[in-house]
């Protein structure tokens, strides 16, 4: 079985450096961008492609891994070669776009996958980094599920077979715990800076407690795992800090954050009651 990518961004170079580091052969790599695909082959040792002919006869299996504008175009473009279609699996690494866009390939044999690391793979080596033991999201027929699970596998990542899901909810779900857990960071250090902590010398000060937080979310739950002042009903806390916080966006923010948390904590075992009220009224303000 050979693989072929159409694109050269971050995670198909990750994913096809790791399928090769794992014996999976790769044909190579097509893109617009003649270098990039000159880059990935070269760290994958395949080739690189200047026309989907030949990347079309050269491989089994076709992943698109192009961004997600992109895709459609690049299967319009497949199309217009159905001879070298039949039979073979083309794959898309969207987790917002849904297995439909492949239909046009599908209706000339072609075998559809929508195959998702559920990962953040800022750059090349991130996704090297973090797609083994990830959990990959695979979608598509009974050949092509097959096939996205021995990949999945082949570089150590834990594959979960979808069907029927909404996918841009799904896809919205990883956006806020990833993009926008970098945003509530970035949040958190620009009011430690206010507050005159010497942040340019400890930039990592939070991480150790961000780790915490997740390690006992794996371990116990988002409910069993909340603490801190709106968990304990300490409203002079929290009226303290919206005294203090002077930037308009993150005060915002901070009460948005704290109606939602109370929600969540009214619903823990040792809740204080008696104070809900108080709280939603003191972030409604």
């Amino acid at each position: 079985m050979k693989i072929g990518f159409i694109g050269a961004g971050k995670v198909g170079c990750g994913f096809g450096f790791l399928l090769s580091k794992n014996n999976v052969y790769l044909s190579g790599y097509l893109s617009k961008n003649i270098e990039s695909a000159k880059y990935a082959a070269v760290l994958t040792k395949s080739a690189y492609y200047d026309n989907y002919d030949a990347i079309l006869k050269d491989s089994d299996v076709i992943i698109i891994s192009t961004n997600d504008t992109s895709i459609d175009n690049v299967v319009q473009e497949l199309i217009k070669y159905k001879h070298l279609i039949k039979d073979k699996v083309f794959a898309h690494l969207s987790g917002a776009i849904t297995l439909k866009i492949l239909n046009p390939i599908s209706e000339i044999g072609g075998h559809g996958m929508v195959i998702h690391p559920v990962q953040t793979c800022p750059s090349i080596n991130a996704a090297i980094s973090l797609l083994p033991e990830s959990y990959i999201t695979i979608e598509g027929d009974s050949i092509a599920i097959s096939i996205g699970k021995y990949l999945a596998e082949k570089i150590g990542a834990k594959p979960i077979i979808i069907s029927d899901i909404n996918k841009p909810l799904y896809h919205a779900a990883c956006v806020v715990v990833s993009n926008y857990l970098v945003t509530l960071t970035q949040a958190g250090l620009t009011i430690l800076k206010s507050s005159g902590f010497p942040v340019e010398k400890y930039p990592d000060v939070l991480i150790p407690l961000m780790e915490g937080t997740l390690k006992n979310i794996n371990e116990k739950g988002c409910l069993n795992s909340l603490s801190g002042p709106v968990a304990r009903g300490d409203t002079d806390t929290i009226k303290l800090h919206l005294e203090n916080i002077s930037e308009e966006e993150i005060l915002k923010l901070y009460k948005t954050l704290g109606k939602m948390t109370l929600n969540i904590a009214s619903k823990t075992e040792n809740f204080p009651y008696n104070k809900y009220k108080e709280m939603e009224d003191i972030f409604n303000e």
